[in-house]
Order: C-alpha cells, then sequence, then structure tokens
C-alpha cells in the first residue's frame, strides 16, 4: 500500500499561435514516476489550448493497487504580437475665420486589429491646431501591452476667403477708409 512518486515536468513557457490569443501546441514534458510495484497509468488535466496567461496542469500517477500521487506544471501564454494600426487620411483644412487656427478638426478613425484585446487607442492631437502642418501619432495598446503607433499629417492653411471678405468689407468706424 505504497504511493507511487512523481516528479512533473519543469514550468512551460509559450507565446500565442498567430492570429489568436492561445497555444495549442503546447509541449508539457512527461512526469518522472515510479512505484514499488506497477504504475496503472499516468494523466493530465491540460486543456487542448492553453488561453492567454498562466494555466496549472495537474498530473496524476495511479499506481496497480489504486495508490495515487499527484503533482502541478505551470504554462504560461504570452502574447508578443504587436496590434496593427492603419491611421486615417492625412487631413487638410483651412484656418478657423479671424484665427490663425483650426479647431474641430476631424482627425477620422484608425482601423486596428490585434490576436487577443484591444486596452487603448489614443492620439496627442492638440485641441486647436496651429497654421501649417502638424503631426498626430496615434498609439494602438493591446491588453498585454504590446504597442503600435502610426502617424498622420495634418495641415492647416490660411483662409483666404475670410481674409478678402474682411479686407473687401468697407469703412466701418473702427477701420475708416478715406
Amino acid at each position: 500500500n505504497m504511493n507511487p512518486t512523481m516528479t512533473c515536468p519543469a514550468t512551460v513557457s509559450v507565446n500565442t499561435d498567430a492570429g489568436v490569443c492561445t497555444e495549442s501546441s503546447v509541449a508539457l514534458g512527461t512526469p518522472v514516476t515510479a512505484d514499488n510495484c506497477s504504475v496503472a497509468s499516468v494523466t493530465n488535466n491540460a486543456p487542448t489550448t492553453f488561453p492567454l496567461g498562466a494555466t496549472t496542469v495537474t498530473w496524476t500517477v495511479t499506481d496497480g493497487s489504486g495508490n495515487t500521487a499527484t503533482c502541478t506544471q505551470i504554462v504560461t501564454v504570452s502574447d508578443i504580437i504587436d496590434p496593427t494600426i492603419t491611421c486615417p487620411a492625412a487631413v487638410s483644412v483651412n484656418t478657423d475665420a479671424g484665427v490663425c487656427t483650426a479647431s474641430s478638426v476631424a482627425l477620422g478613425t484608425p482601423v486596428t486589429a490585434d490576436n487577443c484585446s484591444v486596452a487603448s487607442v489614443t492620439n496627442n492631437a492638440p485641441t486647436t491646431f496651429p497654421l501649417g502642418a502638424t503631426t498626430v501619432t496615434w498609439t494602438f495598446t493591446n491588453g498585454p501591452g504590446n504597442t503600435a503607433t502610426y502617424t498622420q499629417l495634418i495641415t492647416v492653411a490660411e483662409n483666404i476667403e475670410t481674409k478678402n471678405n474682411n479686407q473687401n468689407a468697407g469703412p466701418t468706424p473702427e477701420n475708416p477708409q478715406t
């Protein structure tokens, strides 16, 4: 009536399969087992597909008399695949009336993709864009913290129509023309 003995295989660290957030081909290894009579079976509760993160696999050895022993092995799946981002097209706008800046610029929406999850999509766009070219950097971060960045060019030109209209407005009490 002696219990069998077992030493589990080493901890395993793997990366996700391409395009998914899981790993389906984990090589667990083989535990070392012993018994004073006979080993009837060695089993484990490993899933077919391992999710992102740490999974505990429990191994069980059973001897010919039905005595058992267990040990655990950790399988860690990491996501090292960077997300992808495609920025909206470059934007050209005119200045707002009467000022040398543009506000309420519609940047568009980037197209993002990731094999696991989206944590955030941010950009460093100012509230008001100055005259000239401004580069906006978009940053896409996935759940495990991998990032992708892309830039978008915003060009602000002087609003000629407003300038010409102000010059052709005729005399005003504040600006009498002679």
